[in-house]
């Protein structure tokens, strides 16, 4: 067993506790994780141990439109889907490393292909782990999942794609998978991450202490503006995922349709593939056209894998009203039957 992950076993049970876990690859570092356990307080492992990778996004993309990039804008949306799914489950969300404002960040900012290097190594370290604890508790091996929001869910695929026998099912949130720098989001923003913006940014964040207490910024937020280290860190990775998220791989999206879906009931196989979840209408300017074509080949929301929501916007987790809308919405999926 990785003693890494020796915190999946509390000793009684946990909703968001936060802890820190040491990757290996690309480099060694530390990243920010928070755990919510089974809720039936049983030392044997989660029947289905759901990992949520978080959406970064740049720090104008926050200040302007409220954009999460952060692992504490998620805990009322995580912590009201671990409360409605069985008390069996249990919930990982995971940072990107070097966007944790209180761990040490590397001296060199990961790109898009680093940062999903140690989701690989993340996912590996966790199914080897959850093998080992099954064996030595004699019951059946885990059942592992991605949810991806934003950024996170072509990370949670590249994932898929690279570990497809380790995975069951990817469930994206509002995905940015295709062509991120033709969005609206996208043009509007380019022009902040060239140099010398990019450069300056990082540095005339600490002019803004003295006003950060009268502003309304959430405390995630405020923490983000006072870690120059920080700021950079998120710039150059945006620049990275605009460079490199291009042609979303329809096919391949079409091939995890073929799984029977959740919402089926003609059998009682396991849920695998990929689901996927999005803003009605114009609402969310970070997903452009690349959207109805991923719905279009997940089988359209008649399908059984695609939901669209009214009124909610891809930065749900900001309200607890949203984040209740998007959970109650994902838990449909994973309690339609036993995964």
């Amino acid at each position: 067993m990785d003693d890494r992950l020796e915190f999946l076993l509390p000793l009684e049970p946990v909703q968001g506790q936060e802890y820190v876990f040491r990757h290996h690859v690309p480099l060694k570092a530390e990243v920010a994780v928070q755990y919510w356990s089974r809720r039936d307080g049983k030392t044997q492992p989660p029947e289905h141990l759901l990992v949520f990778i978080l959406g970064e996004r740049p720090l104008p993309h926050q200040l302007m439109i409220g954009n999460p990039g952060l692992l504490g804008y998620y805990p009322p949306f995580l912590s009201h889907l671990h409360s409605i799914l069985p008390p069996t489950h249990a919930i990982l969300s995971t940072s990107n490393i070097g966007h944790s404002p209180y761990l040490k960040a590397p001296d060199i900012p990961l790109d898009l292909d680093g940062q999903l290097a140690s989701k690989v190594e993340l996912v590996q370290s966790l199914s080897a782990h959850l093998s080992a604890w099954a064996l030595k508790e004699g019951v059946e091996k885990p059942r592992l999942s991605l949810i991806g929001h934003s950024v996170g869910a072509w990370l949670s695929c590249q994932v898929k794609k690279r570990l497809p026998e380790l995975l069951d099912a990817v469930f994206l949130l509002f995905p940015t998978v295709g062509w991120i720098s033709e969005t609206w989001n996208g043009r509007t923003l380019w022009p902040i991450f060239r140099w010398p913006t990019r450069q300056l940014l990082p540095t005339l964040a600490p002019l803004l202490g003295p006003i950060l207490p009268l502003t309304t910024f959430p405390p995630t937020t405020l923490t983000l503006l006072r870690s120059p280290i920080t700021i950079r860190h998120c710039l150059d990775l945006s620049v990275s995922e605009m460079e490199v998220i291009r042609d979303p791989d329809l096919g391949w999206f079409s091939e995890q349709a073929m799984y029977e879906s959740a919402d089926s009931t003609e059998t009682s196989q396991a849920v695998r593939g990929v689901y996927g979840i999005w803003s009605a209408g114009s609402l969310d300017g970070s997903v452009g056209r690349e959207g109805r074509m991923v719905q279009d080949a997940l089988g359209g929301p008649h399908g059984g894998r695609v939901k669209v929501l009214h009124k909610v916007p891809h930065a749900f987790c900001l309200t607890l009203e949203h984040s209740r809308v998007v959970a109650e919405s994902l838990a449909e999926w994973l309690k339609s039957r036993p995964l």
